[in-house]
């Protein structure tokens, strides 16, 4: 079936926080869900969504922002999930790309984006073209490991 990215609707919350929840424990943890709503409610940049399908049958299989600092020539990546029935078909990428892509369009284009995430997800970044930077051993308030990539966006073509 045909995907295609959009800007993110309250709306959609519900489907999100669904597809947020099919990710718990492996790739979130439970806890995160309250930063979730609180990214949702009051987001600090764009956030979009991937759909499937049409009007009232749209389903949300994807979700993820960013925020770009004003100060600094820094953006960095907000949630990006996948439902985790529709992992590995290149709709992470997909997205991951888009907001890549959209952030080049940006008033105060960042030169270089960040993402933090779990040591099984940093892969996939490195995949992208995002570069380690750090990593911190039970760096998250849930004892996860954390790593640090950064991307540089003078590199997208």
């Amino acid at each position: 079936m045909k995907t295609r990215i959009r800007r993110y609707r309250p709306a959609d919350r519900k489907q999100v926080l669904a597809a947020f929840r099919t990710n718990v424990p492996d790739h979130f943890p439970a806890s995160e869900e309250s930063w979730l709503r609180a990214c949702l409610d009051d987001p600090d940049g764009p956030l979009f969504v991937m759909v499937e399908g049409k009007g009232k049958q749209q389903q949300v299989i994807a979700f993820g922002g960013y925020e770009i600092s004003p100060f600094y020539h820094l953006a960095t990546l907000v949630f990006g999930l996948v439902r985790a029935d529709r992992h590995g078909a290149g709709l992470g990428r997909a997205l991951l790309n888009h907001r890549l892509r959209h952030m080049t369009k940006s008033k105060h284009r960042p030169r270089y984006v960040t993402v933090d995430t779990h040591p099984h997800t940093a892969g996939f970044f490195e995949r992208c073209g995002f570069i380690e930077i750090a990593r911190w051993p039970g760096g998250y308030r849930s004892g996860r490991d954390r790593v640090d990539l950064r991307f540089d966006l003078d590199t997208l073509n």
